[in-house]
């Protein structure tokens, strides 16, 4: 009978720790932003990559294909610092994709900012000089 008992609380013991290790688990995989973060920065670097093509051979594509490759990093990087003190940056991101989309003509007057602030990212999505120059292009373009 005492047996029965120790194996018992045993068992509840093991229990508990297989309990709080799952939950630890869950919240961590719950919160985790790494392939956000994987993607955003995957993204800054095509997204520079098509600009600087497009720069150098003014192929329509290469513009088209850096617009689309921002819309995946402006997707990426808000779900990443979604809930964070970040969120004024995706603003900015938000507000040069639409002028990239709809004001092509003016976009492209701006593309060697764009270029160098792609740079930037590109090498580190966290990198607020970046959002910095954004938010300056930004202003630039609402002029």
């Amino acid at each position: 009978m005492n047996m029965k008992k120790n194996i018992s609380i045993v068992l509840i013991v093991v229990l508990l720790f297989a309990s709080f290790a799952f939950c630890v688990l869950w919240q961590r995989a719950v919160h985790d932003k790494s392939n956000f973060e994987a993607i955003a920065q995957a993204e800054a670097n095509e997204t520079y990559r098509h600009f600087l093509d497009y720069q150098t051979m003014s192929d329509e594509s290469d513009y088209w294909g850096g617009v689309s490759s921002f819309y995946a990093f402006r997707e990426a990087y808000t779900l990443l610092t979604e809930g964070t003190n970040k969120t004024a940056n995706s603003i900015f991101c938000n507000e040069i994709y639409g002028c990239l989309l709809c004001s092509p003509e003016r976009a492209r007057d701006h593309i060697s900012e764009i270029i160098d602030i792609m740079e930037i990212l590109s090498d580190n999505v966290w990198n607020e000089r970046g959002y910095l120059q954004m938010a300056e292009l930004r202003n630039t373009l609402q002029e």
